[in-house]
Formats: C-alpha cells, structure tokens, sequence
C-alpha cells in the first residue's frame, strides 16, 4: 500500500506540473536593485553551498553579495594589471572550479598589457571572502589586434571543461578573417582542460580538431564576431551563444548538449542568417544558423546574452532563456517548440544591460553599468528561504494549547490565503449530556490576505458573532478586527502572530500540523 501511495502521488505531481507548464502564463518581469555598483560586466556563484553572489567590475575589482548585503572589501582587485581604458576592455568574466570547495581555485579573462587578452588562474585565501592576489597563474595569451570584440565569457561546462568565447579581433567586419581562420583562436569558442595537474592547460583528447593541421587544437567551434556571452543550461548541458553583430543582425546560436564541437556559425560569411556580401548567393554548406535573430530597425544594437532560468520561485520562466539587447533594454525570453524555438519580447526596460548571471539557488540577475545589478522576478520579488505553497493546505494546531485549531487553505493563482481559526472543548461530554454548539467557548475567526515567499499576511474577521449557532447576523461586510502573520520556516513549521483590536489581544504561538500526510506533497513544491 505504501508504493501504491506513493506512485499515485507522483503521478498527481506530475500531472500538476503538466497542467502548469500547458496553461503556464506570459511573465511579467518586475526589477529589483540589489546594488547600485556600476560597470558590472558578469555575474556568477562559486557553487560552494555559501549562496554568495559575484559581480565582476570591468576596472577590475570582483564584489562580493552575502545574505543581500554587499562587503565591504573586493573578493579580488587587479586593477593594476587590467587594461580598461578601452570601452570593451577591463576584466570581463569569472568562472569558479567545478571542484573550487576544495580546490579554492578559480579563473579570469582580462585585458592586460599591449591590449592582449589574459586568461589567468587565482586561488582563495585563507579568508573565503579575499582571494590570494599573489597566486595568479597565467593559464594563456591571446594577441588582440584592436580594442574591441574581447569576447568572452568563461564557463565550465557539465564536462569539467573550460569553454571561452573569443572575439573575431575587433574592427569591422573582420579585416584579417579571424573568424574562418583556423589557425587563430580569435572568433572562436575553445575548450581546454585547466585541471591545475596539467601546469597551465591540456587539450582535450575528443576537440573535433585534434590531429587537424588547420585548425588550432584548442578550437571547438568557429565562426564568431564577438560572444557577449555564453552560458550552459544547468538542466540539460545545452549551450547558448549570442554573438553581437555588425551592421544590422543579432543572434543567438544553439549547440545541443549532445555535440561533438566543429559547428561553424558563419561569420563572416554570414551575418546571423543573412549574407554579409548582399544577395543570396553566399555558400551556407555546412553553417549552423542561429535559432533566434533580431534587427537593428528599432534601435537594437548589441545582444547581451542571457540564462536559462531553472529556479523554483517562478515557474512561468522555468526553462526559458532570457536575453538582452545593450541600446534598447529589451528582454526577450526564448523557448522550444519541438525542433523550432518561440521567442517573445518580455520587457522594454531602460536598463543598458551589460551581463545576466545566475545565483547558486537560481535567481537571475542582470547588470546595467550605470545603474547597477537587479533581480528579475516574475511579478514581486520573492523573499529567500521557504515558500509558501498549496501543500500547506491542511488543518494545525498549537500542541502546547488545548481546545484552538487551524485550518488553512492556499490559493496559488491569485497568492491568497484563507484561514478558519476556531476554539472548541476539550472535555467529552458525558453519554446523556447533549453538547450545545452554541456555548460562549466555541468561537470562529477568520482570516484571508495574500502571501510572499515564506510569510502570509491576514486580515482577520469575526464571522456570524463568533459563535457556533449564534442567532446574530454576520455583520455585513464583515468586520475587520485585526491582522495576523504567519512565517514558515519548513513544510510541518511556522510562527502564527496576532494583533486584535475587539477583543484587545496581541501575542504568538508556533503552529505545527494535525496529520504529517501532506509534508511531501509541500515538499515537492519546494
């Protein structure tokens, strides 16, 4: 009996998540500052269980967000070796060990001096929170025959493998062909295996060019103007790439989790799916055209890729990628539909959106260089920690307080809840005795408001005088008579406070409920 309840709850969780995700709404994506800390280029987490969040400035400082609250001191601060005169240049992306816990090692791309591109290696201090500026290891140079295009962003990807975005070199139109060329890694994503074992970094056996005269060992795909940025779903180890154009056309590329590297995205050849030399006469044999493109005819200029959204806190941007447009502040949340993908504009912003990034429990951020880094939620912001869910719905009770019970009732789509607070006898009565329910200690209130993250706040009503069988009317409408909190903490845990104007009494008591039956039905919604 036990697997038979349990197989037929998992087959009513998943019909809920099913009916969700085919009634599943447009998000409505509101903002909120967590810092006005300027010239935010990346943001990302060291996946170390500490929740801290990271904000790489372009001078070349790296900040720190612990439990909201911005430190004081920068994690690290190598502006004395970051070149960031230019407008694309300065330290432009982190990316932590996948095993950094243990390891404390973690890794940045700058410009540093003659304007060429440093990939480098640093490990923590002692002090989680400061990083060991004297540990930098140079892992690999890149010469940068121009200012711009500097791509890049670092990520690991579920492999243990560090892929990089390069730029194409900058100027226009890629003068010298770096982007075709194999014998360059400008233009190009690359993968290598900088497991400290190997000094600065090996290649690893499967890259699609080992063993390949013309092409550079490192190389995994080609064909890139400038990747600003790349990211991997955490889910399904796909990877996105938004590859900001030349003139007119912005893209985002596709390489499913399955791939074995080589794919060439067409610059430039192609300017997202269009030829750049005019007409329709370009040789696409062989290109992997971009799944979602946009132009510059309403004022677009530069694509910020994004994320795929894998929290809990708001399910209408479960599995989407969300990215942006540098001029406009548009966002544009992305989709598969079978083998196509549906993109949609979610929001036209203000923001000059430099970079996404994603925090260790999923929250998605972005930064605007003048105005900070912000949240995005879709509706208010939900506060960190618990969250309140329909699997709260359920009777509870006081145990250290005899004769008051609660029932509870959660309506997710509107974020309200309802509440029967009642006190009854404790005391069976005997056989012959007839209970009276309409005796002074047999009460009802009642309580409804709405809720966010782990707290419900009420209103509280007397309901027909308050008693069971009363022969006065309910009071029409129902009188207020006070507010009430609730904080919880777990599935099975909360803090109920009251605060009543008739009769004058305030106070709190923990609550906690009748039946554990329904503890895993919350707990899955968490």
């Amino acid at each position: 009996m036990p697997n038979l309840l349990i197989r037929l709850f998992l087959a009513q969780l998943a019909a809920t998540l099913l009916i969700s995700s085919i009634y599943a709404e447009e998000p409505q994506l509101q903002f909120t500052e967590i810092t006005g800390r300027v010239n935010i280029v990346d943001i990302t987490n060291a996946g170390d269980g500490s929740g801290r969040l990271f904000l790489v400035q372009r001078s070349g400082r790296i900040h720190i967000i612990d439990g909201g609250k911005e430190l004081e001191d920068p994690f690290l601060d190598i502006r004395v070796r970051v070149n960031s005169a230019g407008g694309e240049q300065g330290l432009l992306s982190l990316a932590f060990s996948p095993e950094y816990k243990t390891s404390g090692y973690f890794y940045v791309w700058y410009t540093g001096d003659g304007d060429a591109m440093v990939l480098a290696r640093f490990k923590v201090s002692d002090d989680p929170d400061l990083a060991d500026i004297s540990s930098e290891e140079i892992i690999l140079t890149v010469d940068q025959p121009f200012k711009n295009h500097n791509g890049g962003r670092l990520q690991f990807g579920p492999d243990g493998m560090l892929y990089l975005g390069l730029g194409d070199g900058g100027s226009a139109f890629d003068p010298a062909d770096n982007a075709q060329n194999g014998d360059t890694l400008l233009g190009k994503l690359i993968r290598i295996d900088v497991n400290p074992s190997h000094g600065t970094y090996a290649i690893p056996a499967d890259n699609p060019f080992v063993g390949d005269v013309s092409f550079l060992d490192e190389i995994w795909a080609v064909g890139l103007r400038n990747p600003w940025r790349i990211s991997f779903d955490s889910m399904t180890g796909d990877l996105f790439i938004a590859d900001v154009g030349q003139a007119q056309w912005e893209e985002v590329n596709f390489q499913p989790a399955n791939s074995t590297g080589g794919e060439n995205y067409g610059w430039s050849v192609m300017e997202a799916s269009e030829c750049t030399g005019g007409g329709n006469d370009c040789d696409q044999g062989g290109l992997t055209l971009p799944v979602a493109q946009y132009n510059h005819d309403d004022g677009d200029c530069a694509i910020s890729g994004g994320e795929v959204y894998r929290g809990t806190k708001y399910p209408n941007l479960h599995g989407m990628y969300l990215f942006g447009d540098y001029c406009t502040g548009n966002i544009w949340g992305m989709t598969p539909n079978g083998s196509d993908w549906v993109t949609t504009l979610l929001a036209e912003t203000s923001f000059s959106i430099s970079t996404f990034g994603l925090a260790e429990n999923g929250n998605l951020y972005l930064a605007s260089p003048s105005d900070g880094v912000f949240l995005i939620s879709d509706g208010d912001a939900i506060p960190e920690g618990f969250r309140i869910n329909p699997g709260m719905n359920d009777a509870w009770f006081y145990p250290a307080t005899k004769g008051q019970g609660l029932l509870i009732s959660v309506f997710e789509d509107t974020k309200v809840m309802f509440l029967a607070w009642f006190t009854f006898d404790v005391e069976r009565p005997p056989e012959d005795v007839t209970a009276i329910l309409g005796d002074p200690g047999h009460r009802w209130l009642t309580a409804q408001g709405t809720y966010i993250g782990d707290t419900a706040t009420l209103d509280v009503f007397v309901t027909a005088g308050g008693i069971f069988d009363s022969s006065v009317p309910a009071p029409s409408p129902a009188a207020k008579i006070g507010t009430m909190t609730i904080t919880w903490t777990d599935c099975n845990a909360a803090v109920l406070t009251y605060d009543l104007d008739s009769p004058v009494l305030m106070g709190e008591f923990p609550i906690q409920r009748v039946s554990l039956d329904n503890v895993p039905w919350c707990e899955a919604f968490q």
